[in-house]
């Protein structure tokens, strides 16, 4: 079965490695659990008052629980793209009451079509019994995942594989990579990292002449 769990690794790698596939499903997982910056945010809350009509900002603080100055900033700046409207409560004239404008409505519309036509895009090239198939496969493998139980053959793997690359180090001016000797010296003693020979690095890592202005090396 090794080979056929390292072929399986390597296709989930090229899944993950097209771009379009990566973002959507990234965006689809937090964009419904993180309070986030402007777009994010503010779309959160824009769902919100969709499916709850004439909620003030302590309604919006509690149901996504951020910060009561986060909501105020985000229902200030939905206001000013016209997507919602206040109005003064009838029963206490202090309270604003929180509603969805035309364009408001209009616009989580248009994100929900959107969305659903992305989701159809990305899974098109299966079929309904195989979209289902999948989706029991992905969930079976999810739930064996978050058991933990491969955690520490994971860490194992790749803490052996740090033996032999750079290693990132904290300095005073940030981040800096060093060849790590390690346990490598028993294969050489190498105690930095080693000369591979080939061209030196010009301007941006390239070679000497790849930049104007750079003399051809002779």
């Amino acid at each position: 079965m090794t080979q056929d769990t390292q072929q399986l690794l390597r296709l989930f790698g090229r899944l993950f490695t097209q771009r379009g596939f990566a973002q959507s499903a990234m965006w689809t997982l937090h964009s419904d659990h993180r309070e986030g910056d402007a777009p994010r945010g503010q779309l959160r809350v824009l769902r919100l008052i969709a499916q709850h009509d004439h909620l003030t900002n302590a309604d919006i603080v509690e149901a996504l629980d951020i910060r009561p100055s986060s909501a105020s900033a985000m229902v200030a700046k939905l206001e000013d793209a016209g997507l919602i409207t206040r109005i003064p409560s009838e029963a206490d004239g202090r309270v604003q009451l929180i509603s969805l404008t035309d364009d408001g409505k209009q616009f989580i519309e248009s994100v929900r079509n959107d969305k659903d036509q992305l989701a159809d895009k990305m899974f098109a090239g299966l079929t309904a019994d195989e979209q289902a198939q999948l989706t029991g496969l992905i969930l079976k493998l999810v739930g064996s995942l978050e058991t933990g139980d491969q955690d520490q053959a994971v860490d194992a793997y790749f803490e052996k594989l740090g033996q032999f690359g750079p290693r990132r180090h904290h300095g005073h001016h940030g981040y800096r990579q060093e060849w790590d000797g390690g346990p490598s010296r028993g294969f050489g003693g190498y105690g930095e990292r080693p000369d591979f020979g080939g061209r030196p690095h010009g301007p941006r890592g390239g070679r000497p002449g790849s930049h104007p202005g750079d003399k051809a090396a002779d």
